[in-house]
């Protein structure tokens, strides 16, 4: 890849990194918004536990990533999988860090919330920016990182209309699992 192509991939990721965070806090009030319309909290959180906040990672980073096919998509190596790798780190990177200071401190803090979020976006942005770097990688990994989002996508409609009773998919806040 030679080097105006990759400026221009990591232009990219910046641009992502300011448009998933806008899309994402926007995509963070819409089942309120709605009316907490049933059927729109398959894609959005119906509620303040981490799994829910998993979709406004998800959804936003595959709304971003298609206007960003368009303008690089054809010319960086490894979109989908990098799209993937990044979707899948920021949610473990938000998940681990969210709990260990959780644990630590003993209360969810607004202020970490948020940190987490950016951070972890702001790494997932330049990981998968980063991953279209590589050399092209066997065309089969695009079908992997594509079974991985939609198994990702259907895994968080079904645990939000029937959630386990496990801390992550808990709202402490509001004392539930899944949709109020």
């Amino acid at each position: 890849m030679d080097t105006r192509v990759r400026g221009y991939v990591f232009q990219w990721a910046l641009l992502g990194i300011v448009g998933v965070a806008v899309i994402a806090t926007l995509w963070h009030f819409l089942f309120f918004l709605t009316g907490e319309f049933d059927v729109i909290g398959a894609i959005v959180p119906v509620n303040n536990s981490i799994w829910e906040h998993f979709k406004v990672i998800l959804y936003p980073m595959l709304i971003f990533a298609i206007i960003e096919y368009r303008y690089i998509g054809y010319h960086a190596n490894n979109f989908i999988i990098a799209k993937a790798v990044a979707v899948l780190l920021i949610l473990l990177l938000i998940g681990a860090v969210f709990y260990t200071y959780y644990y630590m401190v003993g209360e969810q803090l607004a202020v970490a919330d948020i940190s987490i979020f950016i951070g972890a976006i702001i790494i997932g942005q330049l990981v998968g920016a980063w991953v279209m770097t590589f050399d092209p990688l066997p065309k089969y990994l695009n079908y992997v990182a594509i079974l991985l989002l939609v198994a990702l996508a259907i895994v968080l409609v079904v645990y939000t209309y029937d959630p386990p009773h496990a801390q992550i998919f808990f709202d402490s806040a509001a004392g539930i699992y899944g949709l109020p």
